[in-house]
């Protein structure tokens, strides 16, 4: 009796570890030919301490960057060169031109600004490796989506652009296999 209450506490045990190990690795991506690990239950836990104020602060709220259609509209084998372009644009141009006055929001955006070098680091393998092919139809919707940033002032591009992160997120998860 004892021998089997200690192999089904032990096999509970695994279980558990199994399931906490699962959360902290992130959920696994498929973006085409292309596998990676992303935490984005992390990232939305982050966006939703500034998510109500990047909302407020837009002002241009009948212009959308990251429309669900257009996302959508890529096909599989085109959403790893579409997240890589994208990230870096986040990177390049609305982290590194986001000011605030108040020290969570900076924090926030540090933090996803940081998560998002973290993910471009594994998509650069995956292109590395040819398995994530740039079409042009990908290409054109990222420099469709920088034309439309360039034509809102700075500060309202890159508040647009923080605010609209709830799409970005809800792309990435359509992409995660249980």
């Amino acid at each position: 009796m004892m021998k089997n209450s200690l192999i089904l506490y032990s096999l509970l045990l695994c279980t558990l570890l199994g399931c906490l190990w699962g959360t902290a690795q992130g959920r696994k991506l498929h973006l085409g030919k292309c596998v990676v690990n992303i935490h984005t239950h992390e990232l939305r836990h982050h966006f939703q301490h500034i998510r109500q104020g990047m909302i407020a602060g837009d002002n241009n709220k009948v212009i959308r960057l990251l429309g669900k259609e257009v996302m959508k509209s890529l096909q599989g084998t085109e959403s790893c060169c579409f997240l890589r372009q994208l990230l870096h644009f986040y990177m390049d141009k609305v982290f590194i031109n986001y000011t605030s006055s108040h020290s969570l929001h900076r924090r926030t955006t540090s933090v996803l600004a940081n998560s998002f070098l973290g993910i471009t680091k594994d998509l650069h393998v995956c292109h590395a490796n040819a398995n994530c092919e740039c079409s042009e139809g990908a290409t054109q919707k990222i420099a469709d989506i920088k034309t439309m940033y360039n034509k809102l002032d700075q500060t309202a591009g890159t508040v647009k652009a923080i605010g609209e992160l709830d799409s970005l997120f809800e792309w990435l998860e359509s992409f995660q296999h249980h």
